[in-house]
């Protein structure tokens, strides 16, 4: 299906950048919707669209009331496709426009290629193992993209901005909201990282990564059992197919197995640099440049080195 329009969709304002750089890329036409105020929206103008919506959802709404009205925005044109930032309210919103849209959902997609007239969307399946590229046969589609797929473009088009035009339908209404108390990191910004892995004995060395990461100007980031089962480190932080994908002109990977699900999150990399006591870590085929070594001796050594 030719679709010459994208309409790319956030409710974060820094992700509209790079949505719109990989939307420009195959598409003649590219228009934003930014879930946040008019304020927001005027920081964002420089994200590459031809035009910019802001919705500032009312009391009690959230970016996924706001479905119907948006597939209404989306039908005015004749196809399109349509991209969401990968949070879990993008997500909410993406199931929605699918059911409004009749169309299919793509989630986690990493690249959008042209050929011929067709949009083909890919992305990684069966845990990593390998990649699927598919195209949508009906007028629409949706789709979901995470932080760090696309590249955001040297110089980016400033968007004309205008309030959106839309009235929430849900038939939930939020009471109240608490923001989440756990830092985090911009990992897709960054230049450097270190990757801790389950190598890790206990919580407390994390202070010896986070020297290390001082003495390279880089931040810190993990697996996903690091995060997620050792809650060591913020949700945010943990880099794989299902985390933030990354593109560092450096990682070092300290005590990380390598699983594909990890490796999809990192293997974009300029250098990736792998620490490992074991000789046979699926790491060691995805770096370019490995230590078989405890990272308990490798890594105080290399901090005296770089201080």
């Amino acid at each position: 299906m030719s679709m010459q329009t994208i309409f790319v969709m956030s409710d974060e304002a820094s992700a509209l950048s790079e949505l719109c750089a990989g939307a420009g890329a195959v598409a003649a036409r590219v228009t934003a919707i930014l879930f946040g105020s008019e304020a927001e929206a005027a920081g964002a103008a420089g994200c590459g669209a031809d035009r910019l919506l802001y919705c500032q959802p009312s009391d009690g709404a959230v970016p996924e009331d706001y479905a119907a009205a948006v597939a209404q925005e989306v039908k005015k044109e004749a196809s399109a496709l349509v991209i969401v930032n990968n949070t879990i309210r993008g997500r909410c919103l993406a199931g929605k426009l699918g059911v409004l849209l009749d169309t299919a959902v793509l989630t986690g997609v990493n690249a959008l290629e042209r050929s011929g007239e067709e949009l083909v969307c890919c992305r990684m399946v069966y845990g990593g193992m390998a990649q699927r590229s598919e195209v949508f046969t009906k007028p629409y589609g949706v789709l979901t993209v995470g932080g760090g797929v696309f590249e955001a473009a040297a110089e980016p088009a400033q968007a004309a901005v205008a309030p959106f035009e839309g009235l929430p339908q849900g038939g939930l209404k939020r009471i109240a909201c608490t923001p989440k108390k756990e830092g985090g990191v911009d990992l897709v910004a960054a230049k450097r990282i270190v990757d801790v892995g389950r190598g890790l004995a206990q919580e407390a060395d994390l202070e010896l990564c986070r020297k290390l990461a001082a003495a390279l100007g880089a931040e810190v980031g993990c697996s996903r059992p690091v995060a997620e089962n050792n809650k060591w480190l913020p949700k945010s932080n943990y880099m794989g197919i299902t985390g933030v994908q990354v593109k560092p002109e450096l990682i070092v990977a300290l005590g990380v197995s390598g699983q594909i699900q990890h490796i999809g999150g990192i293997n974009k990399s300029r250098v990736i640099v792998a620490v490992n006591k074991d000789k046979s870590a699926p790491i060691f085929k995805n770096a370019d440049f490995g230590v078989v070594g405890d990272l308990y001796k490798v890594v105080p050594a290399l901090i005296e080195k770089l201080s």
